[in-house]
């Protein structure tokens, strides 16, 4: 894995730890639906930054096939 997908992973573990903690904890009574569009939208913009480097990769093996 590179570093880029590694922080991936490791950006996504704390996302879901603050995705199950932060609305049953600091936001019971307020309401998450605001909160969980955010991180939604964070871990969607992070996901885009780690496949962009894919797109130079193609698997040539495949093409034959």
């Amino acid at each position: 894995m590179t570093r880029k997908e590694k922080l991936w992973v490791l950006f996504s573990l704390l996302y879901g730890i603050v995705n199950v903690a932060v609305p049953f904890t600091i936001l019971r009574k307020a309401g998450s639906f605001a909160f969980w569009n955010l991180i939604t939208a964070a871990v969607l913009l992070a996901g885009v930054w780690v496949t962009s480097g894919w797109a130079g990769k193609t698997d040539h093996e495949g093409e034959a096939r």
